[in-house]
């Protein structure tokens, strides 16, 4: 896997032209792999008539069989030993379809390397003791929740003075303690440390609402500390604001200057992490190559056009997620179109398709704000 490795520890996140070769041989390295240690997934490259010499340019990506999102909701179908899996996440809490991912070593590594080489692109990494708010659920025994471990694994770029969860086990399931959450931030904002706050926007925008509606002197929080958000509103639509709302707000309320306010896309299908970038924009990284689909055809569509997000990566060894077309709407644009300087297109995500009960994390946290 010399190219997969040589990607994973390429630090120009944004360099796709100078990495391209490098990819396209990383995703025939995957697709030999799987085809070779799973029948599903070589029996689905047969019936589809594909063959590893037909991947010749990027353009070509677009030929290998795609998976639906929701099939890794139904199915487990692993490429590696039971007994090599490091870790198995699901998508959602209490409730809801589960989508759940499993990664042996080298794929949580590749994963642990992406989001690495992203903070530092972006200048994220810190030296310094930071305060930590977590608007996500707080861990117990056994969870295996990609939520929870992907903002616990943000917390490793910036010494931890001390953290906590917003969304508080109850013994039975997670509560929103939306007063525990205020009562911390004036407590971080009295120590001047910097604070990291990740997770679902609904929940922050529910904190700083009910700090608005109780008339509550605004926080003046360290300026080096940051927003990262994630998850979406999916579920809780009639309270969504727009993220440009969201991030004056957290200026107006919290102190944390726009430029530091950053939202981010993943799931537990295709779990390579998008930041925005300093226009608040989802540039595609060398990690991955992004297609829109046409809701019926699924032929690939234009810039412009909205469509399905396929996406594709060499990241999992572990599980035959290389082509996974996912169940969100999207627009993909030119990366002149942003103008932050990154050269690769930027996609925007649209929602949900489609009237499925399937849920999400978003969702079932959604569902805690309700009770």
């Amino acid at each position: 896997m010399i190219n997969r490795e040589r990607l994973e520890f390429y630090e120009k996140v944004y360099d796709q032209n100078g990495t391209s070769k490098i990819f396209i041989n990383a995703i025939i390295e995957v697709l030999e792999h799987h085809a070779q240690n799973n029948v599903f997934f070589k029996k689905l490259l047969d019936e589809n008539n594909f063959k590893t010499s037909d991947i010749k340019t990027e353009e070509d990506l677009i030929k290998i069989p795609c998976i639906p999102a929701n099939f890794f909701k139904t199915y487990e179908s692993l490429s590696v030993d039971r007994d090599k899996i490091f870790v198995h996440v699901t998508s959602s809490g209490t409730a809801g379809q589960k989508s759940q991912m499993f990664f042996d070593k080298p794929s949580w590594d590749f994963g642990q390397s992406m989001i690495r080489n992203m903070i530092k692109y972006y200048g994220f990494l810190s030296n310094e003791k930071t305060n930590y708010i977590l608007y996500t659920y707080e861990p117990t025994k056994g969870s295996k929740l990609g939520t929870a471990k992907t903002d616990e694994g943000l917390m490793q770029y910036a010494p931890v003075n001390d953290k906590f969860f917003a969304l508080k086990y109850n013994g039975h399931g997670h509560d929103f303690d939306v007063f525990g959450v205020i009562n911390k931030l004036y407590e971080y904002e009295e120590q001047g440390l910097p604070v990291r706050i990740f997770g679902f926007p609904s929940f922050l925008y529910f904190t700083l609402k009910q700090m608005q509606d109780l008339n509550m002197r605004p926080l003046k929080l360290n300026t080096k500390s940051i927003m990262m958000l994630g998850g979406g509103w999916k579920g809780y639509a009639d309270k969504q604001i727009g993220k440009y709302e969201l991030y004056n707000l957290c200026e107006e309320m919290l102190g944390v200057p726009q430029e530091n306010c950053r939202d981010g896309y993943g799931s537990t299908e295709h779990s390579v992490p998008y930041f925005e970038c300093k226009n608040h924009h989802f540039h595609i990284p060398i990690y991955s190559r992004m297609f829109i689909r046409d809701f019926k055809t699924l032929e690939p569509l234009p810039f412009g056009e909205v469509g399905f997000a396929n996406f594709i990566t060499p990241h999992l060894l572990s599980v035959p997620a290389i082509s996974v077309l996912m169940g969100d709407m999207a627009v993909m644009h030119p990366a002149e179109d942003c103008g932050c300087g990154i050269n690769t297109p930027y996609m925007e995500i649209l929602g949900r398709a489609g009237t499925s009960v399937a849920k999400s994390c978003a969702i079932t946290a959604s569902e805690l704000l309700k009770r």
